[in-house]
């Protein structure tokens, strides 16, 4: 009997393990499916890979449910913030639904951040999605300053948000310019070439001399390989860019041709 008894208290764990492990999986699983789901459609955005509308509608009751539930989900709250970026950059292209695209980024950014504060990325959104709104204000450089703060040397983000950054370099504040230069010089320094050339020779080269200015404690091997590489793709950074001299040399092609057209002789 006390045999029977142990196999039978043994047989009931076990069921009611089996039980509670068939309960979990039926809870877990939606949860899961729905994280790769939106992970998946993250990924490809933050690769810079276009993403349409229509190849995002399936999410749509999925980003719906998640924004209606009030428990931190970090993972899943994350993901909803990126994919509403690429809805409302979207918006913006097509000029459709502007207004509640950007509404909903704001809540699905603000959501995120109020479960996992400590995102430099999002902050950088949130300042995007603030000036865009509203306007470029004192009251946003928080937000900049926030995603500094957080992510100083994290190259994906450093890419973007130094691109953003040196589109308005000079409407920022002195502490946030200075950022702005000193990661450029990481950038350098840490051998990160190809994207410091995307900047300088695109947002960047308008501040090209504050930025070099800037590259005085990075090596100087690092620099001449910036240098010479700029020198070989055609932006001399002492002079002028490839569409600078070509400007230049169709004025002086003006120039020339001008005198040999009839109008332009003179007459006796």
């Amino acid at each position: 009997m006390p045999r029977r008894a142990a196999a039978w208290l043994a047989r009931g764990f076990l069921a009611a393990l089996a039980c509670s492990s068939v309960a979990w999986g039926a809870t877990s699983l939606p949860v899961f499916v729905a994280e790769t789901r939106l992970d998946g459609a993250r990924d490809l955005i933050l690769r810079n890979v276009p993403v349409s509308d229509a190849e995002l509608d399936d999410l749509g009751p999925l980003l719906s449910r998640t924004a209606a539930e009030t428990d931190c989900m970090p993972a899943i709250d994350r993901s909803v913030a990126v994919i509403r970026l690429r809805l409302a950059e979207n918006a913006l292209a097509s000029g459709d639904r502007v207004d509640d695209r950007m509404g909903e980024l704001d809540t699905a950014v603000r959501k995120s951040l109020g479960c996992a504060p400590a995102d430099p990325y999002l902050w950088l959104v949130l300042f995007w999605l603030r000036n865009t709104r509203q306007g470029l204000s004192d009251a946003n450089f928080d937000l900049l300053r926030m995603s500094y703060r957080l992510g100083p040397n994290e190259g994906w983000i450093v890419v973007k948000r130094s691109a953003m950054a040196l589109a308005m370099l000079d409407a920022l504040p002195p502490d946030l310019s200075d950022a702005v230069v000193a990661e450029f010089g990481r950038l350098v320094k840490t051998e990160l070439y190809t994207e410091a050339i995307d900047l300088l020779k695109g947002p960047g080269w308008a501040h090209r001399d504050r930025l070099l200015a800037g590259l005085a404690s990075v090596p100087q091997r690092n620099v001449d390989i910036l240098t010479r590489t700029m020198a070989d793709i055609g932006y001399d950074l002492d002079r002028r860019s490839p569409a600078e001299r070509r400007n230049l040399q169709l004025k002086s092609d003006d120039r020339l041709v001008a005198p040999m057209l009839p109008e332009a002789r003179a007459r006796p």
